[in-house]
Formats: C-alpha cells, structure tokens, sequence
C-alpha cells in the first residue's frame, strides 16, 4: 500500500482509504466503459445512475423528509451565501444572523448585499468562543434564521440547534453528516463538501420543496427552482466530485451510518479534549459547553512553540496541523475519515512534544 500519513487539515478533508482505492481501480476505465468517470458524459446513462443513487443516498442517510428537495450544486458554501438570501428574500422581508465566527460572518455579509439581513448576535467580543444560550428577539418581519453550526476556525458548534419562531438555515458544512438534523425546524440545510464528504468544489444543499420558487429577477441560474426543475443538471455539474460523494455515501452507509459517525465524534474528540485538559502544556479558549467535535484548537505556551509543533509534526507523519491564519495556534480536524487511531498517534506525538519542549 502506498504510504499514509494522518491528515488533520480542515479541508479539503481526508478521504476513506477504501473509498480512495476504489476510484483509483476504477480511474482508466469506469465500469467497463473504457473511459475515466472524468470523462464520460453528465448525459451518459452511467453517470446518470450514479447521480440518481448519490441523490438518494444523501436523503436516506440524513433521513430527509420527502419535501425537502436534495440538491448537488457547483460553488460550494460560499455561492449559498447569496443563493440563500437571494432566494428567499426575493419578496421581501428579512433575515436574523447569528454571527458565530467568520463563516458566519461572511454569509452575513454577503447576505447584506442582497437584503436586509440583521446580526441578531455576534460572539467577536468573546473571541468567537461562545455561542447564544438563548435566542435574541427577531425581526418583526424575519424570514429565517441563519446560523453556522460548527465554525472551523474557532472550533465552536451547536451542541442543540435553537427553536425559533421563524425556520432556521443551517450551514452544516464542517459537522455535515456526523449528526442528526432537526427537519422539522428547517428551510435550508447545506454544505461543502470539502469538509467531510468529497472533494472540493461541490455544495450538497437540501431545500424545503415550498420554498423553491421562480423569481423572475434573480438570475436564473442563482434560483433553486431551476436546479431543482433539472435535477441538479441545469449545467454541467462537478461530476468528479460527485461520483466521490456517491462512494463516500456508500462508505458511510455501510459503515453504520449517522448514529455510529456520531458517537465515534464524540469519542475522538472527548479523548482528545480531555488530554488537553489534563495538560499543564496545551490550552483550549472555548468553553466545554461550546465546543466543536469536529475542529479542536489549542496552543502551547508560546507562538514559537506552535509553530515548531506543526513543523516538527509533518515528518512524523501528522499533516495539517497548522491553525488557520487568523487566529495562529494549533487546529486538529478529526472528520469522519479521521480514524481513533489518529487521534490517539496525535496524542503521543503532543506528549513527546510537551516533554522535550517544557
């Protein structure tokens, strides 16, 4: 087998090795057709059927309701936060936005180009280590409310969605298929997939089927009614990273699904918060109760010391350490694909570390 180290990079993610393997049998020559997937049409029945399945496979799994429509759309996160805005405030109205970190920032931004979208709470006087315990008083005239439910620059995340008079819009980007969705509160849920399920470039958006609505002066590409009136090909579509979606899926599916990612979240991340939390070396800012399970940050005792960990953890095997550029420190993204065994290499590597540098 080709050598394997431990990605622990927020994204692009690391992948199943099985997954991996299986494109790579089937990269020259997909089912006997004798061209790359790469290749073949978005037309084609082969590609046809792996849309269709990828499709299902992603309702099945996050068990969606049959009115919400599944969506396999080319942008990413970031063409959401003017899709979303664009849509369903094309008649007026407003939004309520919850700032938990950048990403929350941005769709808000983002947003405010497009209407009247309000910061209803923001966390930057905590450093982004906090979310809402309650919920703030909404617009008279809100439409939704938007939150980010796992920032992966701060490491915060919604252990409960909030209960809202107005549905809620969920960017589930980085925690996407490790947990449960509460449907009945939402209008909106999606993702990237560069987080947890694909490679990059592809969003996974599910939209409440009444909500998908023509307007006739939103371009016609940024409305959801004409990607859902094609089936998710109104264009020519990522078919790379779909076809990756569809073998992910399958991974998950027979892996046990959403119930065993979630546990196995929650076990990799306690093991490695709780080590945090006994050592008298690495610091954690955000509070226990905010915590994210997918993104855990911490710091030594010296920026220099930070930056010698992540560069001295990469030739023993541990990728992607670094944290993010705003904030410095440490970042360890442990997706579904990360395995316990990563986690528990990271944790002697820290130990190692910690001694000789104390």
């Amino acid at each position: 087998m080709t050598h394997r180290i431990y990605n622990f990079t927020a994204g692009p993610c690391t992948l199943p090795l099985a997954v991996l393997e299986s494109a790579q049998a089937e990269l020259l020559d997909f089912q006997g057709c004798g061209m790359s997937v790469l290749e073949i049409s978005h037309r084609s029945k082969r590609f046809e059927a792996v849309h269709e399945e990828t499709l299902a496979l992603a309702q099945e799994l996050l068990a969606a309701p049959a009115d919400f429509q599944p969506l396999l759309l080319a942008g990413g996160a970031h063409q959401q936060f003017d899709m979303i805005p664009l849509n369903l405030l094309a008649d007026g109205g407003s939004a309520a936005y919850i700032n938990s970190g950048i990403w929350a920032e941005k769709a808000l931004k983002e947003a405010q180009r497009v209407g009247d979208a309000r910061e209803i709470w923001t966390g930057r006087d905590s450093g982004f280590t906090t979310l809402p315990d309650a919920l703030p008083p909404l617009p008279a005239d809100c439409r939704y409310l938007y939150l980010t439910s796992n920032e992966t620059i701060s490491g915060v995340q919604y252990r409960d969605y909030p209960t809202a008079a107005v549905p809620l819009v969920i960017d589930a980007s980085s925690d996407y298929y490790t947990r449960a969705i509460p449907w009945e509160r939402c209008a909106i849920v999606y993702g990237g997939v560069q987080k947890n399920l694909a490679p990059a470039g592809l969003a996974l958006v599910f939209v409440r089927r009444d909500l998908i609505k023509d307007h006739p002066r939103v371009p016609k590409f940024l409305t959801y009614a004409a990607h859902a009136a094609a089936n998710s090909l109104f264009n020519t579509p990522p078919t790379w990273q779909i076809y990756m979606l569809n073998k992910v899926l399958h991974w998950i599916k027979d892996s046990g699904g959403i119930a065993h990612f979630e546990a196995e979240s929650i076990h990799k991340s306690s093991l490695l918060y709780d080590y945090i939390d006994r050592s008298n070396y690495y610091q954690n800012d955000v509070p226990p109760a905010y915590r994210s399970r997918t993104n855990v940050t911490f710091r030594t005792p010296s920026p220099e010391l930070d930056t010698r960990f992540w560069q001295e953890a990469e030739p023993q095997g541990f990728a992607g350490l670094k944290g993010h550029k705003l904030l410095g420190g440490i970042r360890a993204s442990i997706y579904n694909a990360m395995p316990i065994a990563g986690v528990e290499a990271l944790i002697d590597y820290m130990q190692t570390f910690a001694a000789k540098n104390a």
